[in-house]
């Protein structure tokens, strides 16, 4: 069943959406859908709010990185504001990377010691590589 975007976000914050509409495509999808209502700023805030909330919700308090999450939702804003897409699966089309090799792009970005470390699991730490 295909949720609509009203009722994917609905349920992610109601922490009812089922877990399998919440895969790596719909941490994705909900970054997508905030970047395109919200401000970057309020949109990390919701997103990293939420998805820790969510993933405590589960039971899964260990699951939640915070700068991995703050770093996708950073790169996806760049990318966003580059073109004029106007769809979630369109920016999918023109954004395979974001799909397929998320870690190897995030690791653009950043070294395995800072990405992997304990204070950025819990909040941001920005990029030792390279900036946004």
């Amino acid at each position: 069943m295909y949720l609509s975007d009203q009722d994917f976000i609905h349920q992610f914050e109601q922490k009812t959406l089922p877990l399998d509409e919440f895969n790596h495509r719909g941490h994705l999808r909900l970054a997508w859908l905030y970047l395109q209502k919200y401000s970057l700023q309020l949109a990390i805030k919701k997103i990293t709010k939420g998805i820790e909330a969510f993933a405590v919700s589960l039971g899964a308090n260990d699951k939640f990185h915070h700068t991995l999450t703050e770093a996708i939702v950073r790169i996806m804003y760049r990318r966003c504001q580059k073109g004029e897409v106007k769809t979630f699966e369109k920016f999918l089309q023109t954004n395979p990377d974001l799909v397929n090799n998320i870690i190897d792009l995030v690791h653009i970005y950043y070294s395995n010691d800072r990405l992997n470390s304990e204070i950025a699991k819990r909040e941001f730490v920005f990029p030792d590589i390279k900036s946004f």
